[in-house]
């Protein structure tokens, strides 16, 4: 009976260890066992009556063995069990072989010997496997990556990308019925292109980037803001490719980037940005008080000037004209500008700046043209051109809403004669309030924005009031896509937008069907400070070019209705809409009294990533 006990363990520890066979193994074992129960109680019956033991003594020995068979059929049980329930446990070692228990003195010689099944032991000695293995492919693979880094510390990682953009313009009435500020595509449908190419090479802490900008809005300029120069349109880009972005950057405890880099202050497109000639320095403070912080101080050779106007009047200027060779021309401006990076928690900037000018220029060197003439004998280079700008942004958001603010206040030297004294804010404040009945991304926002100005009888030597920025490119901030893109274009150096402008737009972003993003804005525009009918919102720049003789006053600019889509149109590959209406006020009214005609532009464009 010993020996068929054995080939029962030893069927069992069988199937533990082929897996596969396992299930069946057990079964025909489970049988075996039922089948021999009969012929075990025969044989002790049958000892029993043979031998001297007395009844009590047969009993007991009966017991013992029924309890010995019945724990070999609780353990068939739970081994098929296992089975069912782990169908991957033939990937697992084999139990190890019953070892038989020594017998104790006194114990009865027909005493099965005791199985040991160590099922923890197997299970300790696999996790220990598993986990070698696991170190080991560790190993390894760190060593692979170590090699690979090794390898490669040494070489030039290099990225291309660019993009190209197409775009149809149709424009009408632009220069709102005044025929001494109208140009050729104010009243014109024509297209336009874009071509941007950025090479950046890295080479361990060093980066070096160019950006190539080439089409026919790269310069984009007509006189004092009041329209824009598409000088190059239908495809005619004679001009070389600007050097957009041109500079060297080292990464460490200290970053340094000198070059030719776009640079921004504050919220951007207020006071600064654009590529500009700079050596900057960014240095983090760390975990402070006040948050984390980090500070920037950089050194700008500000652009912007005319030695003469010659070529600028051969290029048909004003009202319009040719201003590329500026950015290549020293005009002894310089600017620092030191700026904190302060982030009192996750979703909120606040970064406070102070951005001067320094002017080394005297008589004879380039002209700034400060007063929007283009007349070197007025308002002359004496070299007291000193602005400050003092300015705090700051952004965030919370759970539904996102909101900016900048303020601005400027301070400094015009001239040796007269000094500084402007201000501007803008606020903005989106809530995002998702899905909207059949709008998905529904937000609804709130901007408002306020530039000083001059009154329209100060005199020639009081304070200069009108905000202006120090250098901004065509990429500023915009409140409308016409009056701050096409009527108040604002940039260029030394202006701004929001000279002598207030305005309070309300807008809405959705998504009417999915992917396709709209927004539509109505905005409501005034002059901050009084100005003559018909002579434009800025006083001592004359819209009417000295037309209109009214000395009635106004501060109605008028009315724009804007409409922007995006869509995906494949890959890589976006179209956009851009569409506006303008309804013109008192200020650019007709030099006969009436009003102005509203003036409209759809622009519908494709933009490819690559």
């Amino acid at each position: 009976m010993g020996l068929e006990v054995k080939n029962l363990i030893s069927i069992s520890a069988s199937k533990k260890a082929i897996g596969c066979f396992k299930y069946v193994l057990a079964v025909f074992a489970g049988f075996l066992l039922l089948a021999s129960l009969p012929a075990y109680s025969a044989e002790i019956g049958e000892k029993a009556k043979v031998g001297s033991q007395p009844d009590e003594e047969t009993k007991t020995y009966i017991q013992k063995l029924e309890k010995r068979i019945s724990d070999l059929e609780s353990l068939v049980n739970s081994l098929l069990k296992g089975e069912k329930k782990t169908p991957a446990a033939a990937s697992k070692p084999a139990l190890p072989e019953a070892k038989d228990k020594k017998k104790t003195a006194g114990a009865d010689e027909w005493e099965e010997p005791v199985i040991e099944v160590d099922t923890a032991k197997a299970r300790d000695d696999e996790a220990r496997r598993r986990l070698t293995e696991l170190e080991t492919w560790k190993r390894k693979s760190e060593a692979k990556t170590a090699k690979e880094e090794e390898e490669t510390k040494d070489k030039t990682k290099f990225n291309f990308s660019g993009k190209y953009k197409l775009r149809l313009n149709v424009k009408n009435n632009i220069n709102l019925n005044n025929p001494k500020q109208a140009w050729t595509y104010d009243n014109y449908t024509y297209f336009d292109q874009r071509v941007q190419l950025k090479i950046e090479a890295e080479h361990g802490p060093l980066t070096g980037v160019v950006v190539f900008d080439k089409g026919n809005f790269v310069f984009d300029w007509k006189e004092d803001s009041e329209g824009t120069l598409d000088r190059w349109s239908e495809f005619l880009t004679v001009n070389s490719a600007l050097f957009r972005e041109l500079y060297v950057q080292y990464t460490g405890n200290l970053t340094v980037k000198a070059g030719r880099q776009n640079m921004m202050a504050g919220n951007e497109g207020i006071v600064l940005e654009g590529p500009v000639d700079a050596l900057k320095f960014t240095y983090p403070l760390g975990q402070t008080p006040l948050g984390r912080v980090s500070s920037s101080l950089a050194y700008i050779a500000v652009a912007g000037g005319f030695k003469n106007y010659t070529k600028f009047r051969d290029s048909g200027g004003p009202p319009s004209g040719d201003r590329s060779a500026v950015l290549g021309l020293a005009n002894k401006l310089d600017g620092v500008l030191l700026s904190f990076d302060i982030k009192p928690k996750k979703d909120l900037v606040i970064e406070p700046y102070i951005l001067k000018v320094f002017d080394r220029g005297k008589s004879g060197d380039p002209d700034l043209n400060l007063d929007k003439d283009f007349d070197t004998t007025t308002a002359p280079r004496d070299g007291s051109f000193e602005p400050v700008w003092l300015g705090l942004a700051v952004s965030g958001k919370g759970d539904k809403i996102s909101y900016k603010a900048d303020m601005i206040y400027l301070r400094g030297s015009y001239s040796a004669a007269r000094d500084i004294s402007a201000y501007a804010f803008m606020l903005r404040g989106d809530y995002h309030a998702g899905k909207v009945g059949f709008l998905d991304k529904f937000s609804a926002g709130l901007e408002s924005g306020m530039g000083s100005g001059n009154k329209a009888d100060d005199s020639a030597s009081s304070n200069y009031k009108n905000f202006r920025g120090l250098f901004l490119c065509k990429d500023r901030r915009k409140f409308g896509n016409i009056f701050s893109e096409d009527l108040r274009a604002g940039y260029f150096l030394w202006d701004s937008n929001l000279t002598n402008v207030t305005f309070l737009r309300v807008l809405t972003e959705f998504e009417p069907v999915k992917n396709l993003k709209a927004g539509i804005a109505i905005a409501k525009y005034w002059t901050t400070e009084s100005v003559y009918k018909g002579r434009g919102p800025v006083p001592g720049i004359d819209w009417s070019s000295g037309d209109s003789l009214t000395t009635e006053k106004t501060k109605d600019i008028g009315w724009g209705i804007d409409l922007d889509l995006n869509f995906p149109i494949y890959k890589q590959l976006r179209g956009f809409t851009e569409a506006g209406y303008f309804i013109p006020g008192a200020v650019y009214q007709r030099v006969n009294g009436q009003k102005a005609d509203p003036a409209s532009k759809v622009v519908l464009g494709a933009e490819f990533e690559f």
